[in-house]
């Protein structure tokens, strides 16, 4: 099986998009604490985002922008609702709109915390903006701006711990930068320590004890686990968050994900096709995702010798008319496409010649 992790890695829900949800639209006295209402809109939200219904999420939290304008939580909010988008579309013509909110949101935040330096949410909030350009850089290859931004956001989740130990949201994005500075970064700068199983006991403590984050940091913890290659551990996470988002294209990126990298044809055949289903269902295609999970739909088919059906998949790839961009990104698989069609051609015609013998 193939080894590549980057589509599987950058498919991982934004870790700390969660976090960011949390938008506290007033402040009573000098907190930025949800109150109960707010709290309510902010888990409706998340199960918005969660269940790929993000124009839905743009209308509660642009509701919520005309009641309370100008708040920079706001920005913050419509921030991780682009950047899931964009990651769930592989499309980052929203990169400027993402940017934009994110500096707004931090030169706000920035005030805030000076004025009241007290507020364990404030540094959560900044935390969590730096976490957002951190992963966004480190998406683009700016490996170094990505390690600054990521120190500046652990940084800033330590600061809000400090003030409130029970703020285990902020571990979601502390474990992500512990567990995934130690795989990608480490490479690139080998002075960092290897932190990869601190950052996984903090996802779990984020998953099972966060006020909102859970969803977020169960996702960041399946992917650290089967990065670790504990299938057993990471089906378990996988399968639970299937049933909790009814079946939402973060839960099938991942089972597919570990179905995929541990052999299992079948079941990884099964859950690409499911992934297919959904994103013709959402419409709007570049064609890179769609290009992704038929390729590899169509490699389990042909493994499992299923010639006849591997040879749709691969024939609906060549069928695609995406951009140059997705087709150079794609050049591989294009090839190994034609490649497997050539294969398929060779197995029919010898069994059309030992069925005529017989």
């Amino acid at each position: 099986m193939h080894r590549n992790y980057r589509i599987q890695i950058l498919k991982i829900p934004p870790v700390i998009v969660i976090l960011l949800i949390c938008a506290a639209l007033t402040a009573e006295g000098a907190t930025l604490k949800p109150s109960d209402y707010e709290m309510a809109v902010v888990l409706e939200t998340i199960d918005y985002v969660f269940a790929d219904s993000f124009e839905r999420a743009r209308e509660i939290t642009n509701a919520l922008n005309d009641t309370f304008p100008g708040q920079p939580l706001y920005h913050l909010l419509i921030a991780s609702i682009i950047h899931s988008q964009m990651m769930d579309g592989e499309d980052f013509s929203s990169e400027k709109e993402f940017m934009t909110n994110i500096d707004y949101c931090l030169d706000a935040l920035e005030r805030w915390t000076e004025k009241y330096p007290d507020d364990p949410w404030g540094h959560f909030f900044i935390g969590s903006a730096q976490g957002y350009k951190a992963i966004w850089q480190g998406q683009k290859g700016s490996w170094l701006k990505s390690l600054l931004s990521g120190l500046k956001a652990k940084g800033k989740f330590y600061d809000a711990l400090k003030l409130d130990p029970w703020l285990y949201d902020c571990y979601t994005g502390i474990g992500s930068y512990h567990y995934w500075s130690s795989v990608k970064l480490r490479k690139i700068f080998p002075f960092l320590s290897d932190d990869r199983r601190k950052g996984l006991e903090e996802l779990k403590l984020a998953m099972d004890s966060s006020y909102i984050s859970r969803p977020a940091a169960a996702i960041g913890y399946g992917w650290a686990l089967l990065n670790e290659r504990k299938y057993s551990d990471a089906l378990k996470v996988a399968r639970a968050l299937h049933d909790s988002t009814g079946g939402a294209r973060n839960a099938l990126w991942l089972l597919g994900g570990i179905y995929w990298s541990k052999g299992d044809l079948r079941n990884a055949a099964e859950n690409y096709g499911m992934l297919i289903n959904s994103l013709e269902r959402a419409g709007d295609q570049n064609y890179y995702n769609l290009i992704y999970c038929r390729y590899r739909r169509g490699f389990c088919l042909y493994g499992l010798k299923k010639y006849k059906e591997a040879e749709l998949e691969f024939r609906a790839i060549l069928s695609y008319k995406p951009s140059r961009e997705i087709r150079d990104r794609h050049g591989k698989t294009f090839q190994k496409t034609k490649e497997y069609l050539e294969k398929i051609g060779i197995e029919s015609a010898a069994q059309a010649q030992t069925q005529s013998r017989d």
